[in-house]
């Protein structure tokens, strides 16, 4: 019965049909698979950036300035050593972003054009647009073919073109390491709440025989 109506929907299915589900179960495979490898290149980056606040603590931890006790004293402690580490690390791509931001500004004031249609018209020029041919795959539309260039990018040379692509490219940077810190700070805390939970557990197994 299962074989018989399997059959039945092979046969109302057209070719073209057929290519689209096949592209389709591809694409979702491909994407699966790239999920995995970045979330597992995200888990290793966040175990490194995390171990950064054992660094941190070690000496004071192996010193026995803070006890097996002191759990929030550790806490307290770890934590004010992540945000002075962060904001080290973090305000140099902080002013820059600001610095490409308030140049914008002053660019457009000097062009007279507060609501950045240079901007918007120099990133339209450098676009490209793509024609996608489509089908109706079970109601919905979908491409089916590879795309045709309908508008190709313009690099001829403009001020106002070079200038705005200079700085979203220096923004996309700047953004890019900022957000890297904050991970990283999101990291630390995550292994400083680890820590708060077997440094300070109550375990026998930490007792030895001279102490019983």
């Amino acid at each position: 019965m299962l074989d018989t109506s399997f059959l039945l929907f092979a046969e109302k299915v057209s070719q073209t049909d057929k290519k689209v589900l096949i592209a389709l179960l591809i694409i979702v495979l491909v994407i699966i698979i790239l999920f995995g490898y970045l979330q597992k290149l995200v888990g290793y980056i966040m175990y490194i950036q995390g171990h950064q606040i054992d660094t941190m603590m070690y000496n004071i931890m192996r010193t026995r300035v803070i006890t097996e006790d002191q759990k929030r004293l550790f806490g307290k402690e770890a934590r004010r050593k992540s945000r002075i580490y962060f904001v080290k690390k973090a305000w140099p791509y902080f002013i820059g972003m600001a610095c490409v931001v308030a140049a914008l500004l002053i660019y457009a004031a000097v062009k007279q054009d507060m609501g950045m249609k240079f901007f918007s018209k120099a990133m339209y020029d450098m676009s490209f647009t793509l024609d996608w041919p489509t089908t109706k795959f079970f109601g919905m539309t979908l491409p089916n073919d590879w795309p045709t260039l309908t508008k190709a990018s313009d690099f001829s040379f403009n001020g106002d073109k070079y200038f705005s692509l200079a700085m979203l490219i220096l923004f996309i940077i700047f953004a890019l390491g900022f957000l890297i810190h904050c991970q990283a700070l999101l990291s630390r805390e995550l292994r400083i709440l680890q820590l708060q939970r077997t440094l300070f557990k109550k375990d026998l197994n930490k007792i030895d025989n001279n102490h019983i």
